[in-house]
């Protein structure tokens, strides 16, 4: 939490036009890769107070002294502190302690940052012990002094009941506080049991990561043979001969795209593997889902829906039309998005379009042109009305403004409002399902089922998008774009998707008994109820493969459209 904290607090800050230059005391977290990203984004390190003059300063999530923080403050413009609450905690207790005079014994090591920090709150004096072979440090002291007994907040929970048993036999007043950050504690005890199922453990993290290091070693005295990864390169598959179980783990300052490149690294080495038709399967089923193929259908299907909604026949055109829109629109914006966000939400999918850019720029082109051309089958206003939206979509995505024309603004096409994608995708499958196969009839008239039909194609698919949202979360945050889980927040996106869920199935319940609609709303309330169950498992932060999350999703709407042909029939 403290080093994603730390992370999302610098990255939000450029919004804000904080004064320039923007540096971190020191490295923010412990992880090369995440500062090489920083840098390329304008926020470089200083390991010197000299170093400061003007500018903003963000305080590392390990902390610092009191001493450096007034140094910082006399200096700096701006200081941001992103130290993590965790130790922050520990800070408070020394504070207090040492203004009483105790002495205040740090478990740890001496040369780390959070221990140094912590060092600087000791005025009334501070021992650094990093384990129970360093005790001879406190001969000098009087068995009677007040001791003030915490810990390293990555210590190992062993080391710490180690250290702190030999001080309470040899001094007779200590206060003892265990500050281990829980999720250090929970992580070594997971990856001790992980060790003892597997055969072997790949741990991602940075090689000066201390909590990256204890964890190898936790995983190393189960016997079992562990590898210490930085990135996916690294990785090799005669470092994996003879191993049929892989366990994954990761450093809390590991971030996650690199973690899901390791992990697509090792399921490749294991597919290629893998004999008969599992890992053509396997592949094909990720392709068709990267290239919005399973989306098309999923849009296909939604479209039905909302013809057996309305009461109105469900033929082939109108279903066609909508997935030709859905996938040109999707491959589109896929193709052309200049962010890089989805190298590191999805690395799989970014290799994959860079390897085929020009063969689905081409098939966007003609399933856009083949869609304008059945669409005229539907009726002129039919017609007009999806090429608005394929031209809108287009607009969305095109920079109105160049770099050279006012240099400061933020905003210089559509996709650059906040919270932008998530209600217009919305829109733009709501119009494509529930309104372009009925307008372009010469006796269409604005009923209530279309408008209800619409309502419930758009509202699936604010949720569709808006799951995706908090999936990217982190990916979007690094390149500056503003999703409503950055805008509003993981946990308000959540109660607002619930919300919008309940509002749905009570919407089609009560249209369906006020007549509005068919009874076909009440099929497409179990819709409904297993995207809230999707939401569940996002909210539990169950590990599911982003791929088959995807799947899952456009396949509840698949189910739809099935539903649909059956009650036609």
């Amino acid at each position: 939490m403290g080093v994603r904290r730390a992370v999302e607090t610098v990255l939000d800050l450029q919004r804000y036009t904080p004064p320039l230059p923007i540096v971190t005391y020191g490295p923010l977290i412990h992880n090369p890769q995440t500062l090489t990203l920083l840098a390329s984004r304008g926020i470089r390190e200083v390991a010197s107070l000299d170093d400061i003059n003007g500018g903003t300063v963000i305080i590392r999530a390990h902390g610092i002294s009191p001493q450096e923080r007034e140094e910082l403050i006399k200096r700096a413009d701006l200081v941001v502190d992103a130290t993590c609450p965790r130790v922050a905690k520990v800070q408070a207790i020394i504070k207090k302690h040492a203004a009483a005079g105790d002495l205040c014994v740090i478990v740890g090591d001496s040369d780390h940052p959070e221990v140094k920090g912590l060092m600087g709150f000791a005025v009334a004096g501070g021992i650094a012990i990093p384990n129970s072979n360093s005790l001879d440090q406190l001969d000098i002291v009087p068995t009677d002094r007040k001791i003030c007994l915490v810990v390293q907040t990555t210590q190992e929970l062993d080391n710490f009941e180690a250290v702190s048993q030999a001080i309470r036999n040899r001094f007779s007043h200590v206060r003892v506080y265990n500050t281990i950050c829980d999720s250090t504690t929970k992580r070594q005890t997971e990856v001790a049991q992980l060790a003892s199922n597997v055969d072997l453990v790949v741990v991602v993290g940075g090689r000066g990561s201390g909590n990256t290091q204890r964890l190898v070693k936790v995983s190393q005295s189960q016997g079992t043979r562990t590898l210490h990864l930085e990135t996916d390169e690294e990785l090799s598959p005669e470092l994996l001969r003879d191993v049929h179980t892989v366990g994954i783990t990761a450093g809390a300052s590991t971030p996650n795209w690199l973690i899901l490149s390791v992990i697509d690294k090792i399921k490749e080495i294991g597919l290629s593997r893998k004999k008969g038709l599992s890992p053509t399967v396997r592949k094909l089923g990720d392709v068709v889902v990267m290239t919005y193929v399973w989306a098309a259908l999923s849009g296909a299907s939604l479209t039905a829906a909302c013809l057996a909604l309305q009461g109105k026949p469900i033929t082939i055109l109108p279903p066609a039309v909508t997935a030709l829109f859905v996938f040109s629109m999707h491959l589109f914006n896929r193709i052309h998005d200049s962010s890089g966000a989805v190298r590191f939400n999805t690395p799989q999918i970014a290799a994959f379009y860079a390897q085929h850019r020009g063969l689905l720029t081409v098939l966007a082109g003609a399933s856009s042109i083949l869609g304008i051309f059945l669409s005229y089958g539907l009726g002129t206003y039919s017609f007009f009305l999806l090429i608005t939206m394929i031209g809108a979509g287009g607009i969305y995505t095109t920079q109105l403004l160049p770099p050279q024309t006012l240099p400061s603004l933020k905003w210089r096409s559509l996709k650059d409002l906040p919270g932008s994608k998530t209600p217009l995708v919305a829109i733009g499958w709501g119009m494509s399902a529930a309104v372009v196969p009925v307008i372009g009839s010469d006796h269409f008239s604005w009923e209530p089922a279309v408008t209800v039909s619409f309502l419930f194609a758009s509202g699936l698919v604010f949720c569709r998008t808006a799951l995706s949202d908090l999936l990217d979360i982190q990916g979007d945050r690094i390149v500056g774009r503003g999703t409503i889980p950055i805008k509003i927040g993981v946990s308000s996106t959540g109660k607002l998707l619930t919300a919008l869920l309940l509002m749905l199935a009570i919407g089609l319940v009560v249209s369906s008994l006020s007549g509005w609609v068919s009874q076909a709303a009440y099929l497409f309330v179990v819709n409904i109820l297993i995207l809230g169950g999707i939401l569940a498992i996002y909210k539990k932060r169950h590990p599911v493969d982003r791929l088959v999350l995807e799947a899952l999703i456009d396949g509840n709407f698949v189910l739809a459209g099935l539903m649909a042909l059956w009650y036609a029939h």
